[in-house]
């Protein structure tokens, strides 16, 4: 939703701008848009243009760059949780009450990633003591022999890199984009509309030319802003790992 009003306000902001410069321009004297006015504006604006690309390849970057991160750190998990499960087998039936756990935490991790529509997604809390109960069954285990103890150890560093990817996956929650570089974005894009406006010919054909693009422009910002936070909305990060691990301990 979030993601929405910062698209809506970007369009607000750019469409006006070119609202402005088209009030503008019947306001003015002849002289003030004379051609060598219209010179000075276009190379300022230029100046303007070209810092705007710039901070939204920047912000383009930052955006894939951690939408990159979160969808590895989900692949992650899901073949940590593959790993200590089949360990687990291998361990013999003391192993299961471990397993269940396990298994019941992937269902939660599932859930949360994609949660139901119409239902609220377990809470993060759940998720994290769920997680540390498998732990805590792992230590709970003792072995008879050197495979046990070895399979033991090797289930508890893994269950140790199950805390930490989870715990690393919830810090990056959030947005890795400063707000002041998206609203210098939008002040500088509404310049440069403005500009557009203030020598465009008032007529329907750049009405529409500058509606359609104001839309296009926004429209960018919004998917930058789904793509930086993609827990929800049209870009989400791929969950189908997970859904495939929990799978795979289930059956």
């Amino acid at each position: 939703m979030v993601h929405v009003i910062i698209g809506l306000i970007s369009f607000a902001a750019i469409f006006g701008g070119a609202l402005t410069g088209l009030f503008a321009r019947r306001r003015l004297p002849g002289h003030h848009l004379s051609s060598e006015t219209q010179s000075v504006v276009t190379v300022s604006v230029a100046v303007i243009g070209t810092l705007s690309a710039l901070v939204l390849g920047l912000m383009i970057s930052a955006a894939n760059t951690s939408f990159s991160k979160r969808s590895d750190e989900v692949r992650e998990l899901s073949l940590q949780v593959i790993r200590v499960e089949r360990n687990l087998r291998r361990y013999g039936p003391e192993g299961d009450d471990a397993r269940a756990k396990l298994r019941a935490w992937a269902s939660i991790k599932l859930e949360q990633l994609s949660p139901v529509k119409g239902q609220a997604p377990p809470s993060p809390q759940k998720g994290i003591e769920t997680l540390e109960s498998v732990q805590d069954a792992l230590l709970a285990l003792t072995p008879t022999d050197e495979r046990q103890k070895y399979l033991r150890t090797l289930c508890l560093t893994l269950s140790s890199n199950l805390i930490y990817e989870r715990w690393s996956l919830e810090q990056h929650a959030g947005h890795s984009i400063p707000v002041p570089f998206l609203v210098l974005l939008i002040f500088w894009l509404a310049i440069v509309f403005a500009s557009f406006g203030l020598f465009a010919p008032a007529n329907a054909t750049t009405m529409v030319a500058l509606f359609l693009c104001s839309i296009a422009v926004s429209g960018g910002i919004y998917l930058i802003e789904e793509l930086d936070n993609p827990h929800s909305g049209l870009i989400q990060v791929p969950f189908d790992s997970m859904r495939k691990a929990l799978f795979e301990v289930t059956h």
